[in-house]
């Protein structure tokens, strides 16, 4: 592997302008921070929760799901994920997020989580 110094950039790499740098570690820092709730919020449910909170998480949030307004209320159906007790932890955070009663930023719309079923 080559090695340069730092003070010699290679001629193809750019640094981000110092406001836009501040910009982008600011949402990195908010979307770490948001994670790291999230993980908190899956302990009670997922035994494994300290070694494998995020990566539970990043299967939660590849995972396909249904959107479906029903009233005042807009219902998140999560597809079950690889293991079922994946799946239970995931029913377990939809519950927890859901009694929050949070609405759709820029409606009136509560949202509703839920785990499919096998």
């Amino acid at each position: 592997m080559r090695r340069s110094p730092t003070a010699t950039p290679t001629p193809h790499a750019a640094r981000l302008d110092p406001e836009r740098k501040r910009i982008h570690d600011a949402i990195r820092m908010a979307t770490y921070n948001a994670e790291s709730a999230t993980a908190r919020l899956l302990a009670p449910h997922y035994p494994r929760a300290d070694d494998e909170a995020r990566s539970l998480l990043r299967e939660i949030f590849a995972s396909p799901a249904d959107l479906q307004i029903i009233g005042e209320q807009l219902h998140v159906s999560i597809n079950p994920l690889f293991a079922p007790r994946r799946t239970r932890a995931l029913a377990g955070l939809c519950a927890d997020l859901t009694a929050t009663r949070t609405t759709y930023p820029g409606t009136n719309l509560t949202l509703v989580y839920a785990a499919k079923d096998r």
